[in-house]
């Protein structure tokens, strides 16, 4: 699968913002919130939050690259269109986000988040190396969750 990563454009957000997900993943739902409603309504007015569209010029997903500037690390963030999770294509896309931030910003190693229960993507980060540094719980999209952090280093 080919990935182009380009700068989210308004109609990008509406679409994002629809996004609702299935049985325990509807936590990632970004009307869960006003305040994710409002993130996924403005993601084209964000610097470093890139669309994700596959080589039918369809729109997949979106990936951010946070640095952090008082861990002096950055931090991933990724969100694939509903219809496509649990379809065998997260190793490519992750795989494809990792090099694509190599390139735009020449890290060494690069941080994510991902609640304990999304075993579907803790398996996928294991398999491309992220190890998890910590555990804790965090309130998040109203609600309290326990996280892990997960690192890879080149």
């Amino acid at each position: 699968m080919n990935i182009e990563f380009r700068k989210p454009i308004e109609k990008d957000s509406r679409d994002i913002s629809t996004w609702k997900y299935e049985g325990i993943y509807s936590f990632y739902d970004n009307d869960k919130t006003e305040m994710k409603q409002q993130w996924a309504s403005n993601i084209h007015k964000e610097d470093d939050i890139f669309a994700m569209y596959n080589e039918n010029n369809e729109l997949i997903g979106n990936c951010s690259f946070d640095y952090d500037e008082e861990d002096k690390k950055y931090m991933v963030g990724v969100q694939m269109r509903p219809s496509l999770t649990g379809k065998g294509m997260g190793t490519e896309v992750i795989s494809s986000i990792i090099e694509f931030g190599k390139k735009t910003y020449r890290f060494g190693e690069l941080y994510l988040l991902v609640a304990k229960f999304n075993e579907r993507a803790i398996k996928i980060y294991r398999r491309l190396g992220f190890e998890v540094t910590e555990e804790f719980t965090w309130f998040v999209n109203g609600e309290e969750k326990e996280f892990y952090e997960m690192k890879k280093a080149w």
